[in-house]
Order: C-alpha cells, then structure tokens, then sequence
C-alpha cells in the first residue's frame, strides 16, 4: 500500500472512530434512562471514550499531515485541529468545567468538526489536483516529467 492507501484508510477510521464518540454520547443516555445499562457496562465509562483517542489521534494526524501536504488546504488542517482538541479536552478535562451536558456538546461538536475534516482532506485528496501531483511524482521517479 502507497501513503495514498494509508491516508484514505485513515480518514475512514478518523471518521468510523468520531462518529462512535458521537454515537456514544447520545446512546448512552438514552440506554440509562430505558435502564438496560448492563449489557452495555462496558460502554458507559470514560475508558471507552479515551480508548476511542487511541484511534482519532493517531488517524487524523496521519490523514491531515500528508493529506494537507498534498492539497494545502487550510480548512482541513484548522478543523481537524479544532476536533481534536475538543475530543481530547471532552475525554479529559472538560466535564470537570462544564458538567456532562457541557462535555456532551463539546464532543458532538469536535467529532462533527473531525468527521467534516476528514471527509473534507479524502476528497481533496482524490481530486484531480492530489492525483495530477501524484502523476508528476510517479514521472519524475521514472525521469520522465
């Protein structure tokens, strides 16, 4: 697999990876209320929340470094760094300052804002700017520009 490969992956999983964080703010509420939470007891402390960083972090630095090296997008790098910092602050600090409400919106909001960026760096990166870059790469490789 080239970085192209790599990158594509990553934004998937960054995406995959947010969307759970989100998904999880919202269900476990809900599953709280309904009072079926044992199934789900794995599920409802913040370790499920910070195990979900060892997947954003590390995917979307990967996606966003060589995807905005590629298409310089300055869009996709301030939202992305935008999205983690608030995931990081919700499954850390965050709820301390602003209660479960508060840590609630700050995640919605930062997976939306990740999950927009790596949507965001995967079609850039498959324009035809990224692929024509790629093409000039390959030929200069081959010595053929």
């Amino acid at each position: 697999m080239d970085n192209h490969r790599y990158r594509s992956l990553a934004d998937w999983l960054g995406i995959a990876a947010s969307s759970a964080c989100a998904i999880h703010c919202l269900i476990v509420p809900i599953i709280l209320v309904l009072g079926t939470a044992a199934p789900t007891s794995i599920f409802l402390g913040e370790g499920f929340h910070r195990a979900l960083l060892w997947i954003i972090l590390p995917a979307a630095l990967f996606a966003f470094g060589i995807g905005c090296r590629q298409h310089k997008d300055v869009w996709v790098l301030v939202l992305g760094l935008l999205g983690l910092t608030g995931i990081i602050l919700s499954a850390t600090v965050v709820n301390g300052w602003v209660g479960e409400d508060g840590e609630r919106a700050t995640t919605l909001l930062s997976a939306g804002l990740l999950v927009y960026a790596h949507y965001r760096n995967y079609r850039l990166c498959r324009s035809a700017q990224c692929a024509d870059d790629k093409e000039k790469i390959y030929d200069a490789s081959v010595g053929q520009q």
